[in-house]
């Protein structure tokens, strides 16, 4: 227990506690601009007065058709950036490093066109959803999009970013071999399904240098 109030390093950035306050989704305090509002700007300020040594913004989208929810916060455009600057700026204001999680939602987005690694139907929250198989070059382009969402969290101000990879979201998707039932370079072996994972993580670093964390959670 003792250990828990101590400080540690990430990266370069000193974390003053082992309390990490984890993201969690706020449902309808965004519109379908996926911009910051006020209230999300005080809410993560009031978290990070609360003691934590360091905060993981919620579930923030990539691209507009991959949005868990028609009013998740977005990162898919250069236009969010202003409003994301605002809630690191309120943490850092209370001496609390931020990271955000960037996600995509794969076959269980809000959007009717949706995609999985493989053709699939599921049932989530008592809907039925049906994702169409992304082709190579579709893949590719969702690659992008994640690295220049990181791009954007580092303009921001963002102390790292945490790759959404679980949950059932596009990412576990991709590692699963329920949902991946792919015969070219991005299935069948575990690394071949990884590979999706593995090129966003390998072009990220690239992009933010050395000293930007960057998390994945599975």
């Amino acid at each position: 227990m003792e250990q828990l109030f101590t400080s540690w390093n990430l990266k370069n950035h000193e974390i003053k506690n082992r309390v990490c306050v984890p993201p969690m989704v706020c449902f309808g305090w965004s519109d379908d601009s996926g911009k910051v509002t006020e209230r999300n700007i005080e809410h993560y300020r009031a978290i990070a007065k609360g003691g934590a040594g360091l905060v993981i913004q919620e579930a923030t989208c990539i691209d507009r058709n991959g949005r868990l929810s028609m009013d998740q916060l977005g990162i898919w455009e250069d236009e969010q950036i202003p409003g994301l600057k605002k809630i690191v700026e309120a943490v850092h204001g209370e001496g609390v490093p931020i990271l955000v999680q960037i996600h995509h939602a794969g076959v269980i987005a809000a959007p009717e066109d949706r995609v999985c690694p493989s053709e699939y139907t599921c049932v989530h929250k008592g809907i039925e959803k049906h994702g169409r198989e992304l082709s190579v070059s579709e893949i590719h382009t969702i690659e992008e999009e994640f690295i220049q969402a990181a791009r954007r969290a580092y303009e921001a101000g963002y102390d790292g970013v945490e790759l959404h990879g679980c949950h059932s979201y596009l990412i576990s998707q991709f590692l699963s071999p329920i949902t991946n039932k792919r015969t070219d370079e991005f299935g069948g072996s575990p690394e071949n399904r990884a590979r999706f994972a593995s090129m966003i993580m390998k072009e990220v670093r690239a992009q933010v240098g050395p000293f930007f964390p960057i998390f994945v959670r599975i």
